[in-house]
């Protein structure tokens, strides 16, 4: 029989998950990580699956129609790259508010795929990095009111974010595990990740541990977009401190389901990024790198000798070459340790 499917969007989910024997070995290491690899995705990341979902959901809620509705959201990159290629599939119009310091790659993909770009100054963004994620809801609003017809995604509250991957991403690290993971890691951007993946892993087995990597504060001067101050990089955020919860933690995240917070640095993250591409020909970016980098801490532990480690990958490198990425060396492993 062939094989023919109808639409990209039939194209989501079912992500490789691949073991990395060759990095393993390399650094000694105690546990097993296998890497849940998302730019397998049609448009190139683990945000194809939540784009693909608040659409289909809105659709069935009958919130939105092709001959109608504009998409909207604002974003710095990957969730409208997925939007905006979804949105050409089924045939909506995407406006996309975007944020300062998003690398040319990902501009190139959004005008390939037809979506309105309003470049958003830094001083409009500048609140956010001040007062935490609420500050967003005022560039939201000013952005839709601008737009007739507008849907808003609001991935940082939209309910199905999180569904998405209790749905399908959860499901498939279980099963393609066949229930032998011990420890997930991600990063937390919009929070939706990590709250979807822990909820079914811990349904499932409460043993299974959640660790969120995120940005150590002291390398928010690496930061890809210029002057932030909010102690993130490449889409994820410090969203814990020793007093709880940060002002970046969003609606979506789930602190009930985390087991730790382990802080990375951004050396660090270059370093998992070159190590992972020479050693197993797999390229991420830097937020793979930073979860990459906490796996890499978790196997070296005696603990977690035999355990299979499961660090979520965002996506792929070669968003990034422009940017940061560029500054992959063999001399980054020196003086670098996980």
């Amino acid at each position: 029989m062939p094989k023919i499917y109808h639409s990209v969007t039939e194209l989501v989910g079912h992500t490789p998950l691949i073991e990395f024997h060759r990095l393993g070995e390399a650094l000694g290491l105690k546990g097993r990580i296998v890497g849940k690899v998302e730019y397998f995705n049609p448009a190139g990341s683990h945000k194809d699956r939540i784009a693909l979902e608040m659409i289909e959901q809105a659709e069935l809620r009958g919130e939105i129609s092709p001959d109608k509705t504009t998409i909207v959201e604002f974003t710095s990159g990957n969730t409208g790259i997925a939007l905006a290629s979804f949105a050409a599939a089924k045939g909506y119009k995407f406006r996309i508010g975007l944020q300062p310091g998003v690398s040319v790659e990902r501009l190139k993909l959004l005008e390939a795929y037809n979506a309105e770009i309003i470049p958003i100054d830094p001083e409009d963004v500048a609140p956010i990095y001040e007062k935490g994620i609420a500050a967003f809801e005022e560039i939201l609003q000013k952005f839709l009111s601008e737009t007739p017809n507008g849907w808003l995604a609001r991935q940082l509250s939209n309910q199905d974010n999180i569904q998405a991957h209790y749905k399908y991403t959860g499901p498939e690290i279980w099963e393609d595990t066949d229930g032998a993971v011990n420890i997930f890691i991600g990063g937390v951007g919009t929070g939706g990740s990590t709250h979807g993946v822990s909820k079914y892993l811990k349904e499932k087995n409460a043993g299974i541990k959640t660790i969120v990597a995120q940005p150590d504060p002291a390398s928010v001067e690496n930061s890809v977009i210029e002057g932030a101050t909010d102690g993130g990089f490449h889409g994820i955020h410090q969203v814990h401190d020793d007093n709880g919860l940060t002002a970046m933690a969003p609606d979506n995240f789930s602190s009930e389901l985390m087991d730790a917070y382990e802080f990375v640095t951004y050396a660090e993250t270059l370093k998992a990024v070159h190590l992972l591409a020479k050693y197993e020909g797999v390229f991420v970016g830097a937020s793979s790198g930073a979860s990459l980098a906490v796996a890499i801490r978790e196997a070296k532990k005696i603990e977690n000798e035999g355990k299979l480690i499961v660090p979520l990958l965002p996506d792929n490198g070669e968003r990034y070459l422009s940017e940061d990425l560029q500054k992959i060396r063999p001399e980054l492993e020196d003086g670098v340790n996980f």
